[in-house]
């Protein structure tokens, strides 16, 4: 699973202007996401750099725009371990970001 995880967030579409293709990756890393017991978060999170982290925050609010089956409730577990690797600082980054995922 943690590989699944870390082939996911590789790459990015950030610099894409093909809203398909940032869908697609989007619907990849919730998959994924969604996929993760509660206990495998944390170590997952604290596997990433500060980068890594700040893009996962990215992935973790662009699924909070769209809401699907019980995922808000595993994206706000997923936030809050970011959040406690990342700090206030990865929220800001994001929120302030001209490029998204």
């Amino acid at each position: 699973m943690m590989t699944a995880f870390h082939i996911a967030l590789r790459n990015p579409p950030i610099n894409s202007k093909n809203p398909a293709v940032k869908e697609r990756a989007q619907a990849v890393v919730l998959r994924v996401l969604t996929s993760f017991k509660s206990s495998d978060i944390e170590p997952a999170v604290k596997s990433l750099d500060r980068n890594g982290v700040d893009l996962l925050m990215k992935y973790i609010y662009r699924g909070f725009e769209k809401p699907s089956d019980n995922s808000s409730a595993i994206l706000l577990q997923w936030h809050e371990k970011a959040f406690a690797v990342g700090g206030l600082g990865s929220i800001v980054r994001v929120l302030t970001a001209r490029k998204s995922v």
